[in-house]
């Protein structure tokens, strides 16, 4: 498992604050969202973006890379369970088969 280090200012997020609040307001089912939740969100967002990617990044490692790619990414989402919720958005790479007749 990937840990978190928390990088900036204390009480301070790294996404834009009128972004997140732009995206929470897209949720009819919500109707207000105080400044402490939108912070709250705002880390969780970055707590789970830093983890994805950290898991996709031991992927490339794996392959002796030091470029996190969309096969690291689908290979995290696939092999770690917590990530099951995003399959549908992150499939799995599929290789194109090559036509019949040896042309490439």
């Amino acid at each position: 498992m990937v840990t978190f280090e928390a990088a900036g200012a204390p009480g301070t997020a790294t996404l834009p604050a009128a972004r997140v609040r732009r995206i929470i307001k897209e949720d009819k089912d919500i109707s207000a969202c105080g400044a402490d939740s939108l912070y709250l969100i705002s880390r969780a967002t970055e707590y789970f973006i830093d983890s994805l990617v950290r898991e996709a990044y031991e992927f490339s490692r794996l392959d002796k890379r030091r470029t996190v790619q969309y096969k690291d990414m689908a290979k995290a989402v696939q092999s770690i369970e917590q990530y099951d919720f995003l399959a549908d958005i992150i499939p799995p790479v599929v290789p194109l088969k090559k036509p019949a007749g040896g042309r490439a």
